[in-house]
């Protein structure tokens, strides 16, 4: 039997660490424009070497001077030679390795390696509410089709935390087995927090009494029997149908109240905000649509030119010398995750006026479908990548500021073999409510019977969905008395 006691031992492995430079590029990446100048001048404040190249005044009468004497005089780029990018790589390596040096010595296991990997791919600062999903997916189940189809329906939840799509059509689009996605949707709705995942509000509701413990309550019955009734408030009638006195019906009422309608709020930013647009779509003379970046959020920076001559004295010492140079590495690094960012959103701009010109000419009843998967494809990054450059960015349009991520949709089919997005349908009920008649409104069976005429394939599911989407009622409670 071997004595207890502390051993020390050695171990080598490979591994993908989150350094601090990566860190700040998606981070950069990440922000919207408003934070951006937040994030650069807190950069600024911490390092000396940089600073900000104001705009030349191209439209001055008198011109830049393009002289030798001006130019010497004027703002100059630091040059760095091939010694000091000797240093810079050598210290890069100093500091990766410190890295290195300090997962080795807290003995992480690969499980932490797979989980360093994940938050490579998306880590953005906060966590959003699809990164409290996956962190609670990664145990929910051994089965690799379940866990892939629990990515599905994560990345598939709207602004509210709901599934937008039928089950049916998730499995059907993406390939997995339909008994999958059904066992990965009972999953995600024990998952916090309560009520992710539902289809509508009945099976939210449901699903937060449940992990209450109160699947058989008074409550929990109003649901699943008396739902029509109770949001028509037929309190009688709710209390014959369950066999309930009246005040027990209230009183279940009262517990409902205070249950979540939008189970993904705690996660959802303040929407009371200033908005910046980062791009804009305009129509130009020669009768194309064109992007147009919105660079006046994004300062020019530089490295300082003074300390390269600094460095090319022999006053430094080794420290000070060291300090000049790791500064100017930081620099580097940011100016160019600045401009990496910016070429990003440019790219991703570009690929959505080509994939929704029909928009552009026509409106939201025009916006065809998009994935981030595809867009991602195009781009050749991860989606990911794309997730991080579509979130908090906004582009100006002929219809409205709309965020980059509003022109990633889920479609519907059409009678020509076509799709429609999501916004599109919901644009055309609109357009059937609006035309019927207040006293003999139209129930979920009509308006897609009228759907199907216009040539949009949809089940009657998904129409009451994005019904109460844009805040309609059912019939009985839309039907007016003339």
């Amino acid at each position: 039997m071997a004595n207890p006691g502390i051993n020390q031992s050695q171990k080598q492995f490979q591994g993908l660490v989150l350094t601090p430079q990566l860190r700040q590029s998606l981070r950069i990446l990440q922000v919207p424009a408003a934070e951006l100048l937040r994030e650069i001048s807190e950069e600024m404040a911490a390092n000396p070497l940089l600073e900000e190249v104001e705009p030349v005044d191209s439209e001055s009468p008198d011109g830049p001077v393009p002289s030798e004497e001006a130019e010497e005089e004027g703002p100059r780029e630091l040059s760095l030679g091939d010694e000091d990018f000797d240093a810079l790589k050598r210290m890069k390596e100093d500091w990766d390795e410190s890295y290195y040096e300090e997962i080795r010595s807290q003995g992480y296991t690969q499980e932490d390696e797979e989980r360093r990997r994940h938050m490579l791919e998306s880590a953005t600062g906060e966590a959003s509410l699809s990164e409290h999903l996956a962190d609670q997916a990664r145990t929910a189940s051994e089965d690799p089709a379940v866990l892939e189809a629990l990515k599905l329906l994560i990345a598939s939840l709207d602004e509210r935390g709901f599934v937008e799509e039928d089950l049916s059509t998730i499995a059907l689009r993406s390939g997995q087995p339909y008994e999958a996605v059904t066992t990965a949707h009972t999953l995600l709705m024990a998952f916090d927090p309560p009520g992710i995942g539902a289809r509508d509000l009945r099976e939210c509701f449901l699903a937060q009494l449940r992990q209450r413990s109160r699947g058989l309550s008074t409550a929990a019955r109003l649901i699943t029997d008396c739902w029509e009734p109770m949001m028509g408030r037929r309190l009688d009638e709710c209390a014959r149908v369950l066999d309930v006195e009246l005040d027990g019906i209230r009183e279940a009422l009262a517990e409902l109240a205070r249950l979540e309608t939008v189970p993904a709020r705690r996660f959802s930013r303040d929407d009371n905000r200033v908005v910046t647009p980062d791009a804009a779509v305009v129509l130009g003379d020669d009768g194309k649509w064109k992007v147009i970046m919105d660079d006046r959020h994004v300062p020019k920076l530089r490295l300082v030119p003074a300390y390269k001559d600094m460095l090319a004295g022999q006053a430094l010492g080794d420290k000070e010398r060291a300090y000049i140079l790791e500064r100017m590495r930081q620099g580097k690094f940011l100016i160019g995750a600045i401009e990496e960012r910016q070429r990003t959103i440019e790219k991703l701009a570009h690929i959505i006026l080509e994939r929704q010109v029909d928009f552009f000419e026509h409106g939201p009843a025009k916006l065809r479908p998009l994935t981030m998967t595809d867009v991602a494809k195009e781009m050749g990054v991860h989606e990911t990548t794309v997730g991080r450059a579509a979130a908090s960015k906004w582009m100006l349009t002929p219809h409205g500021l709309r965020e980059f991520r509003w022109f990633f949709t889920s479609g519907v089919a059409t009678s020509d073999g076509g799709t429609v997005a999501q916004e599109g349908v919901q644009e055309l009920i609109a357009d059937i409510l609006a035309r019927e008649n207040p006293a003999e409104p139209l129930a979920d069976e009509a308006i897609t019977a009228e759907l199907r005429k216009r040539g949009v394939q949809i089940a009657r599911r998904t129409v009451a969905k994005y019904r109460e989407a844009l805040g309609q009622p059912s019939a009985h409670m839309r039907r007016k008395r003339l």
